[in-house]
């Protein structure tokens, strides 16, 4: 069998040390005052949340005082291994785009460095530059060059200054300076990084809607498709991310493009988006569905041990229970024939008379026996066709999921007449776990999502004006404000169920604040305003700022769980050294310990 993959361990620093402190407390027990000291090292090590540097520091220390005792942290060896060619299931996840925040800004400053050092040779370089008179010819040429060579990069630029210069043998053009990387670029390449992860789970999503796979060749996977107008104009939260012009926007991914950091570029025409790769040295694709690792020829197989199963064949009959003795021994005498059997031997039973009419009974009673199988076999299959039912299908169980979550879809007109009528004045709105759940296996679009949600949050809404009158026309207009200016900037099917949430809080609070104060609300499509920001105008857009209050409220109790979680924790670890320090003081007193060893521990508790 061919090896899809090999795995050579290779020890690293850190576990060649490790390897020799194993080995040298293999050699000696450990007395209990030493137990005691390692015990008080680690949990200040985990008092003062050390890191793994700052760890292995202390560990150093430690053990050149007391001997090889203590572990260091890290990875003891690192894995080589035969990678595979292809990836089932594309993805970044959220650590995996914080490593390629930490990779992309390493690679920056790398970049910026070797830049201020190609700088300084150009300024070198354009110190030689001839102030003479040019003539006519020449200075066409020149501006005929800029043209020709001036969208190139400076690099590239440089070059063809060089080749220049070269062919009119002397220097008559100057080289552009190479531009660093700015922090604003860091900014583009994050929202660039977050558009991928949303194409990568949108490609996913659509190629398992259609039952087809999404398994991609690591040297062909998808490309990044940048709108430089959406990039300059992309919201979270309706908060422009980067305030950019289109023109800026441009050229800040030209920055990238130049550095390295996006590359294979294509472009078709300006009224297409351009597509580019990210260099796997700072982006890496996950696999969601990693292939499982095959069985390799260096591999021990171990024995499988064979069940041995009734024989349901036996028989009760006399003259079948003599067939099948026969029949044995015919197995043992005469079929298995080895080389200790000579070739002409001649089984006994053959010497008797009665041999043929004992086959002769062997194949009439099998033949009547299946006959008689041949004859009841279709009732049975009958009796118990309603018993084996066929285990149901996920995907049907998904697809009924669906189909249910849609049907609560309601017509316009319909939903209005409903509303007026007061169906949904003491309506609950649907569950989230509920909502989840179709979120995840439900092979609906995000705009089919929506539409459910948005429905169901003008339900909601009904009940601020359950002691009111309002018409069906009053209503209509409603829901189509909502369906323009609700969910409006939200694209993938985790935000919708956030904002969901967003807007059911500011509908609970506006009832409860009607209630208290006795203000009647606006009529809907008046309350619905998108233009009704201000709180003085009562309107629901204008609940923001509330909102924003309230999830700092909930920030800032959570903050105050953790630290009395955390001042618990350190009640609990005082008196938990108080009764350790009592018992190391009682076992000085007894004699068991000397004052060095006394003395040492107190150091450390302290």
């Amino acid at each position: 069998m061919k090896k899809t993959q090999e795995k050579i361990k290779i020890f690293t620093e850190i576990g060649l040390y490790n390897e020799k402190v194993k080995k040298e407390r293999n050699k000696k027990e450990l007395d209990l005052i030493t137990l005691q000291t390692i015990k008080l090292f680690k949990d200040r090590a985990h008092r003062y949340d050390l890191n793994e540097k700052q760890y292995n520091k202390e560990v150093d220390l430690f053990n050149s005082k007391h001997g090889l005792l203590l572990l260091k942290k890290g990875a003891n060896y690192t894995i080589k291994s035969t990678t595979y060619n292809y990836i089932n299931d594309p993805y970044i996840d959220r650590e995996g785009m914080k490593k390629a925040m930490e990779s992309y800004r390493l690679f920056v400053h790398k970049y910026n460095s070797s830049v201020a050092k190609e700088n300084k040779e150009i300024i070198e370089y354009n110190s030689f530059i001839k102030h003479a008179k040019k003539n006519k010819e020449l200075e066409k040429e020149l501006i005929n060059f800029k043209k020709t060579h001036g969208s190139l990069f400076t690099r590239e630029y440089n070059l063809e200054v060089d080749k220049f210069n070269a062919q009119k043998k002397g220097c008559y053009l100057v080289k552009k300076r190479i531009q660093t990387i700015k922090y604003t670029s860091e900014l583009v390449f994050s929202v660039l990084l977050g558009f991928y992860i949303s194409q990568l789970r949108k490609r996913n999503q659509d190629l398992r809607e259609r039952k087809i796979s999404t398994r991609v060749l690591k040297n062909s996977l998808p490309k990044l498709q940048i709108d430089h107008r959406k990039l300059a104009t992309h919201t979270i939260s309706d908060i422009q991310r980067l305030a950019l012009c289109k023109k800026t926007a441009q050229n800040h991914v030209k920055r990238l493009r130049e550095a390295g950091i996006l590359i294979n570029y294509k472009k078709i025409n300006q009224n297409k988006p351009i597509s580019v790769h990210f260099n796997p040295q700072i982006v890496t694709i996950l696999d969601g569905n990693p292939p499982k690792r095959q069985q390799t020829d260096s591999h021990f197989f171990k024995d499988q041990k064979e069940k041995n199963l009734p024989d349901n064949s036996d028989i009760t009959r006399t003259f079948l229970l003599k067939e099948k003795k026969i029949k044995d021994c015919a197995n043992s005498t005469v079929k298995k024939i080895s080389g200790s059997i000579p070739k002409h031997f001649v089984s006994p039973a053959e010497g008797y008379k009665n041999t043929t009419g004992i086959s002769n009974t062997k194949t009439s009673s099998r033949n009547q026996k299946e006959a008689e199988i041949k004859a009841i076999l279709p009732d049975f299959l009958k009796e118990i066709a309603p018993k084996n039912k066929k285990a149901e299908n996920p995907q049907n169980k998904y697809n009924k999921l669906a189909e249910n979550f849609l049907n609560l879809r309601k017509n316009e007109q319909t939903l209005a007449q409903e509303l007026t009528n007061g169906i949904y004045d003491n309506h609950k709105g649907l569950r989230y776990d509920y909502l989840q759940k179709v979120m995840q296996y439900a092979p609906i679009t995000t705009e089919e999502f929506r539409v459910v949600l948005l429905q169901d949050f003008i339900k909601s809404s009904a009940k601020i004006w359950k002691s009111h009158e309002v018409y069906v026309g009053e209503w209509k207009r409603t829901i189509n404000l909502l369906s323009v200016s609700l969910f409006k900037n939200s694209t993938q099917k985790e935000t919708l169920l956030d904002k969901l949430k967003e807007y059911r809080w500011k509908l609970n609070f506006a009832r409860k604040w009607f209630l208290k104060t006795g203000v009647n609300a606006l009529y809907p499509y008046s309350y619905f305003d998108t233009t009704r920001t201000s709180s003085y105008e009562i309107g629901f857009f204008g609940l923001h700022k509330i909102w924003k209050t309230h999830q700092k409220y909930k920030a800032d109790q959570k903050t105050q769980e953790k630290r009395k979680r955390i001042q618990k924790s350190a009640r609990k670890r005082k008196n938990s050294k108080k009764q350790e320090l009592i018992k190391m003081i009682n076992s000085y007193k007894e004699g068991k310990c000397n004052t060095n060893e006394l003395f040492s521990y107190i150091q450390l508790l302290h």
